[in-house]
């Protein structure tokens, strides 16, 4: 009983140390975009040599699974083509900032899977928000006076709460937004897997 408590709390500061700033997020998702001159996550996965497979998921929209020195993202075949942007990207983000965290041993894979809900998730997010959703674009139809925030959302293929981490990057860079809802950085996620060796949604 008392390792447990150890290694959940070993687990807690390695998740808080690894907490990353909007800046630095933001800046390797530029970093992506004008090496790989694209906003495509697939095209980003490719060039980083992250293979990406489709496969029956259930419930759960996606993971990202590093084992013996490869990576991978596996999306649930069931969706449409913005979601599958959508959820490339963000696993992407957990590939750049979270693959410590994967390579853990199983142990602590499990103990993980509980305190994985905040912050990880939410940088994914930003990150997927940067990549697929550019400024100008974003400002282009918010300026817009017949297009509200939930429909601006749909002309980008892109879920609202997605759209709200893009609006905390705007204001983040000093214009003034408010969004009509507070997203949770675990928006996504729908269930848990139970294999010790995956990062999920």
């Amino acid at each position: 009983m008392v390792s447990v408590k150890v290694k959940a709390t070993r687990i807690h500061q390695l998740i808080s140390c690894g907490v990353k700033s909007m800046e630095f997020i933001l800046r390797e998702a530029e970093r992506l975009i004008q090496k790989h001159k694209t906003r495509n996550p697939f095209e980003i996965a490719d060039c980083l040599n992250i293979n990406v497979l489709y496969r029956p998921l259930g419930k759960l929209k996606g993971i990202y699974i590093y084992t013996r020195r490869s990576r991978y993202i596996c999306i649930n075949n069931d969706l449409d083509s913005p979601a599958r942007r959508l959820v490339c990207a963000h696993e992407i983000g957990h590939d750049r900032f979270h693959r410590h965290l994967a390579k853990m041993n199983p142990q602590a894979q499990e103990l993980i899977s509980y305190d994985m809900s905040s912050k990880p998730e939410r940088e994914a997010n930003i990150f997927a928000a940067e990549v697929l959703l550019p400024d100008n674009e974003v400002i282009k139809l918010i300026n817009d006076a017949e297009m509200n925030f939930f429909r601006a959302a749909r002309e980008l293929y892109v879920p609202p709460e997605l759209m709200d981490f893009k609006f905390q990057i705007l204001k983040n860079r000093g214009y003034r937004l408010e969004a009509p809802l507070n997203a949770t950085g675990d928006f996504l996620k729908k269930a848990r897997p139970r294999s010790r060796a995956l990062w999920f949604l």
